[in-house]
């Protein structure tokens, strides 16, 4: 299976050096003020020329975009397939078989899933992320239950420099009532929040991607207009929106809504801290994978300077 072993070259370890936020919760912890940035390390052309020879000599930023074109075929061609959501170690066989329904619009076989991540935690450290590396599968706790993400073996080579490459599946020409998808066993830093960079990198949906990480404020968010956008542009065009006083706005109304949850500051900054957590778990994971996409780490930065300004409206009750 896949592991996420120690860095021998950790990236950046967050920056408790440089400006910090404290806050009084019950045990005291510091914040850093940006989130730290590994270097910058290109996808192995060698992976996506073994998954399609064809496109040896394309550009990554173009097979990007063109998956990213494709985003909607590749919802439509899971919504067909039935796979659990989860298994338990115990019984994780090595591959599965995914009926896939019957329907009038059935998308090109090349946008159904390739293979199936049972995901696992790695126990790394919260200011060490880690990368991913080939383990025993018989390392695996019998008694663990573990969440199932189908997934493209393309999509993953295009954005994950620091995952291995994927064992090779073969895909039968025509239509077919199920596929047989190999479960890939794979560690990393974040399970709880691996949901989030997976439907990220399938979808490249910067606006459902902030909207997770800010759920009280999903209805004041901009939304991306899929026809129009450039996703796989792997530009700053959805960030590029949010103004200063934009992020202001929504920082107030953060805070605002985080008192109205807990009802007492230290409660509200309770509340604001689970979004921290969830936001410093995606990064664990981003860093893990080797994934540089210009704007997830721009929804990322979003997100953590409006968790910040909210928490010190809180602070200074101001909210």
């Amino acid at each position: 299976m896949f592991h996420v072993a120690s860095r021998h070259a950790a990236p950046e370890a967050l920056n408790l050096s440089s400006a910090q936020y404290s806050y009084p919760v019950e045990h005291k912890l510091n914040i850093p003020r940006r989130l730290a940035r590994p270097s910058f390390t290109e996808p192995a052309r060698d992976a996506v020329a073994r998954l399609d020879p064809g496109l040896a000599s394309v550009p990554l930023e173009y097979i990007k975009k063109m998956l990213a074109g494709n985003a909607n075929e590749t919802l439509t061609a899971l919504s067909l397939l039935t796979i659990p959501s989860s298994l338990p170690c115990a019984h994780l066989p090595s591959s599965i078989d995914a009926p896939i329904r019957p329907s009038s619009n059935t998308p090109d076989a090349s946008a159904f899933p390739t293979h199936v991540f049972a995901i696992l935690s790695s126990r790394s450290s919260a200011t060490t992320p880690t990368m991913a590396t080939f383990a025993d599968r018989s390392s695996l706790s019998p008694s663990t239950t573990v969440p199932l993400f189908p997934a493209s073996a393309l999509v993953m080579a295009v954005h994950c420099s620091l995952l291995p490459p994927l064992p090779q599946t073969h895909r039968s020409a025509g239509r077919r009532a199920a596929l047989t998808l190999p479960i890939v066993p794979l560690t990393v830093p974040s399970p709880e929040t691996y949901a989030l960079l997976h439907a990220y990198l399938h979808t490249m949906r910067p606006d459902t991607l902030l909207a997770s990480l800010l759920p009280s404020l999903a209805s004041s968010l901009p939304q991306v207009s899929i026809s129009g956008s450039s996703m796989g542009s792997n530009k700053l065009v959805y960030v590029a929106q949010f103004s200063s006083d934009r992020l202001v706005r929504l920082a107030s109304a953060l805070a605002g809504a985080a008192f109205q949850r807990g009802g007492s500051t230290q409660a509200a900054l309770s509340g604001l801290m689970a979004h921290i957590k969830v936001i410093n778990g995606l990064w664990q994971n981003v860093c893990a994978l080797g994934v540089f996409d210009a704007e997830l780490w721009g929804v990322m930065d979003l997100a953590w300077d409006v968790v910040l300004a909210a928490m010190t409206k809180v602070m200074e009750n101001k909210a």
